[in-house]
């Protein structure tokens, strides 16, 4: 650790001059208790990247009362800094995750989720919504090592947040485009159409 240089100080006197330079520290070496000081502070302050946001489909809709797949990103962050002189690297893991699915309704989980067809994470909309946005929360904890040293935990987490797409919620209705002719026996045939409640 980088040590520090002895302070002086002098004041300005109230008819203009200055004073004599008096001597406030003399050389000192940081403890080790304040590195650990900064390095809190250093992760308390941390901005990690927030986590990439996916959803299935991906065209920008999806129907109503139909599981919506979302899945997120869940590489460490690594940040590096220089405190009183020693290289401090920052270790940020995501670990829990906090869907909000522009609805009202929230999910909160360990799992990042995954694409189909191995999707763990999913929400359906009601049969009232028609647009919605995605936003994710996402939970880090910390590790942090000077040097080359070992890695060790920190006591507390950090948060981010995920701006998620927005959706335009299709509900489907089935219509009838065609119908038999009683009399002479013809086929009678429908076709869904997908459209806004």
């Amino acid at each position: 650790m980088t040590p520090s240089f002895p302070l002086w100080m002098r004041e300005q006197l109230a008819d203009g001059t200055w004073s004599d330079w008096t001597l406030v520290s003399w050389y000192t070496c940081p403890s080790e208790g304040d590195l650990l000081a900064l390095i809190e502070r250093e992760w308390t302050q941390l901005r990690p990247e927030p986590s990439t946001v996916a959803v299935q489909p991906d065209g920008g809709w999806v129907y109503a009362t139909v599981p919506t797949i979302a899945y997120a990103e869940d590489a460490p962050r690594l940040h590096g800094a220089v405190l009183l002189g020693a290289d401090v690297t920052i270790r940020a893991t995501p670990t829990r995750y906090t869907w909000r699915w522009g609805d009202g309704e929230t999910l909160t989980t360990e799992d990042p989720g995954r694409p189909y067809p191995d999707a763990t994470v999913s929400h359906a909309y009601g049969p009232t919504v028609t647009v919605a946005t995605i936003a994710l929360d996402t939970t880090w904890s910390g590790h942090y090592r000077i040097g080359d040293g070992t890695w060790e935990p920190f006591d507390t987490t950090i948060t981010s947040t995920s701006a998620g797409p927005t959706l335009d919620v299709l509900h489907p209705r089935t219509h009838l485009v065609g119908a038999a002719n009683w009399r002479t026996g013809g086929e009678a045939w429908f076709r869904p159409r997908a459209r806004r409640a």
